[in-house]
């Protein structure tokens, strides 16, 4: 699994323009978070990954990390704002986990991957 990650992550890396490792483990976050989807709603093992599925996984990723309108970079991490205070100014930004949470909670299929996926889809 560590290999098919590996391809997926510099596929990935590459088509956001990103050279750094900074991301990384969003981006390996990400990258598990689509695998284990795909196992799941295909029902097939690692050992039996068809190849045509990497570009899939790799858009899953990509929206996965959009939707969550997480910034990927450590350095301009500030995470989306949750609350904001006027009396004695305060500003309260979305951690790393809580950002994590909530890619864990987003639909995985949101753009009708099932429709790519059945042709992968073994019945059980």
């Amino acid at each position: 699994m560590e290999e098919l990650k590996e391809r997926i992550l510099k596929k990935l890396k590459k088509l956001k323009g990103i050279d750094d490792d900074g991301s990384n483990d969003v981006f390996l976050f990400a990258i598990e978070t689509a695998i284990q989807d795909i196992l799941n709603y295909c029902h097939f093992e690692i050992e039996d990954w068809p190849v045509a599925l990497n570009n899939t996984t790799v858009l899953m990723s990509i929206d996965l990390i959009n939707e969550t309108g997480f910034f990927l970079k450590a350095t301009e991490a500030e995470g989306e704002t949750k609350s904001l205070s006027e009396g004695d100014f305060s500003i309260t930004k979305e951690t790393k986990a809580e950002a994590y949470q909530k890619m864990m909670q987003l639909p995985s299929f949101s753009r009708n991957y099932s429709r790519i996926l059945n042709q992968f889809r073994r019945l059980r």
